[in-house]
């Protein structure tokens, strides 16, 4: 009965998680490059023409946001405003915003277009460029917020915000219909980080697939025996009985994983049982194979497996 060979295949789960988790990967990295060489530059070109349609609408209210804005420019002027006096000012007109009535709302959206206006178009002493993109951004997605809803802040057809909207609405149409573009608003515009970093992605992604792709390649055949005469398998790792030093099985009961410790040419080595990565019955038996030819002291980390289990391994 000892002579009879055991066989312990790759587990085909196995292999098939393998596969999956290359597969998700290699697409996850396609996906971003995809992105970075497509999408987002789209992107930001839409985005880039959108901010450029919306300036000039904005330009035909600069005398009316003028005018609204005269207790803002007291005592300094925006050009003289630091960072504080920025911050203060936008987050000020903003709380007043959202928190105004339907019938405020033109003057508060002639005040956020004042101050986007005079956001300082280059950075300074006063202003650096990080600050000045942010209050830029702020203040353009409130407007534009505004302006994508003229019927929940305005209430004449004829106010700033009503006819902001329209043209607007009129010079995007003209602009994505002759690009093919969506019709919606796209958003503030991908920066040149955001594009670059979709290839960094792609670069760490890409070894963590083919790692896995070439696991799955190497493993699709590979094998565990028993026998008689000790144990070996597909790696070409072959050692008898004798050699064994000790079988550790600490992390048996819950990963199904065991180690053969022996020697061989003078160098103690491992040779894993594994039950998740190799089928699950034949593993168990070569366990129990490896139990009955050794001495029970060598067995750490756990008990010998019982006779109850091998009864219903042979059963199932």
């Amino acid at each position: 009965m000892m002579a009879e060979v055991i066989r312990a295949n790759i587990s085909r789960p196995y292999l098939l998680r393998l596969g999956l988790v290359s597969l998700f990967s290699l697409g996850l990295a396609f996906w971003c490059v995809y992105d970075g060489m497509i999408t987002y530059p789209e992107q930001r070109l839409q985005a880039i023409k959108y901010i450029e349609l919306l300036d000039t609408s904005l330009s035909d209210i600069r005398n009316e946001a003028n005018s609204a804005s005269r207790q803002l420019s007291v005592p300094f002027t925006p050009d003289q405003w630091g960072i504080s006096r920025w911050s203060e000012q936008i987050e000020s007109v903003l709380h007043a915003q959202r928190n105004a009535s339907t019938a405020e709302q033109n003057t508060y959206f002639l005040q956020l277009a004042w101050l986007y206006q005079h956001v300082p178009l280059e950075a300074s002493d006063k202003i650096d460029e990080p600050d000045r993109l942010r209050y830029r951004s702020t203040l353009r997605k409130q407007l534009v917020k505004i302006l994508n809803a003229p019927d929940e802040y305005s209430t004449s057809k004829e106010d700033a915000i009503a006819q902001t909207a329209s043209r607007l609405d009129a010079a995007w149409k003209e602009v994505y219909e002759q690009q093919h573009w969506p019709d919606d608003y796209p958003g503030e515009p991908k920066n040149p980080y955001a594009i670059d970093q979709q290839f960094y992605m792609a670069g760490a992604i890409i070894p963590f697939s083919l790692f896995f792709l070439v696991s799955l390649v190497r493993k699709r055949k590979s094998w565990i025996e028993g026998d008689g005469n000790g144990l070996r398998n597909s790696r070409r790792d072959d050692l008898a009985f004798a050699q064994i030093d000790s079988f550790d099985k600490k992390r048996w009961d819950k990963k199904g994983i065991a180690k053969v410790r022996y020697r061989s040419g003078g160098t103690q080595k491992t040779f894993v049982l594994d039950d998740c990565n190799y089928d699950y019955q034949p593993i168990r038996a070569i366990v129990r194979l490896v139990e009955s030819q050794i001495a029970l002291e060598q067995i750490t980390g756990g008990a010998p497996e019982s006779p109850d289990d091998e009864e219903d391994a042979s059963e199932s």
